[in-house]
């Protein structure tokens, strides 16, 4: 994409306890490739000038399914969160100015398309955060996107601190966002850890950019398919057969 920089950051740490498997989570294969490899894929079209990964749990055995110089690695040495794994990429964008897409390493049909769709709308828009939701009506697990009354994006709360009444809301955070660098960062700083996981979540982010009084935009998307993370073998199973549908039918 042309005209500001742009950096992306992959979330590759977590182990994937739930796949019952010693392979790191972003190293199981779908179509015969790594998962976190259909992700470093998907980006290739955006032509980004930075790639940075965060890795974790067996770091060195991911390090090696990556093809050598085409990424950066950063490690998140303790499991506390996705808003902690973001900031172990400070360091590594220290010299970089422009917008950081921030994904997950585990989400492999996420389209091109969609990723450059919303790049659009945050630089259209000049937003200091965009990000992308799924309206649906069929409930799911993820963070529900909370809106004001008048329709503006207010915050995220996630699924295991949501109450009865947020979980009735219909639109789900993805995991997937386009922040200005330098706010994405100073955001951060102001992140605690005082939720049902204790864990420093990236999703609160979005509070605190709105207390600065700066612009919070979402683009939204009803293909739920692309937003399958993996996080079971049940999971892997759905991707598959997704993936073998587009394969069919480019």
């Amino acid at each position: 994409m042309q005209g500001k920089g742009l950096a992306a950051v992959v979330l590759a740490a977590g182990k994937g306890t739930r796949m019952h498997s010693d392979l790191p989570k972003v190293l199981h294969p779908l179509g015969g490739r790594p998962l976190l490899l259909h992700v470093l894929d998907g980006l290739c079209p955006l032509a980004p000038e930075r790639v940075a990964v965060v890795v974790g749990y067996q770091s060195d055995r991911v390090r090696q399914a990556v093809p050598d110089g085409s990424v950066e690695f950063v490690e998140q040495t303790e499991q506390l969160g996705t808003g902690h794994a973001v900031q172990q990429a400070e360091a590594a964008l220290s010299e970089f100015d422009g917008d950081v897409l921030i994904l997950c390493g585990d989400m492999p049909l996420i389209r091109p398309e969609t990723l450059q769709n919303l790049i659009a709308r945050h630089r259209e828009s000049a937003a200091a955060c965009t990000l992308l939701s799924l309206k649906s009506k069929e409930k799911k697990d993820f963070g529900r996107v909370i809106r004001t009354p008048d329709g503006r994006v207010d915050r995220i709360v996630e699924n295991k601190d949501a109450t009865p009444q947020e979980k009735t809301v219909d639109e789900y955070n993805s995991g997937v966002y386009c922040f200005q660098k330098s706010i994405l960062f100073k955001a951060l700083k102001g992140v605690d850890n005082r939720n049902a996981q204790q864990e420093y979540y990236l999703t609160d982010t979005i509070a605190r950019i709105n207390q600065e009084g700066l612009a919070v935009e979402a683009i939204q998307t009803s293909d739920a398919s692309e937003l399958i993370g993996i996080n079971s073998l049940e999971d892997l199973v759905a991707a598959e057969r997704l993936f073998s549908q587009r394969a069919s039918n480019p």
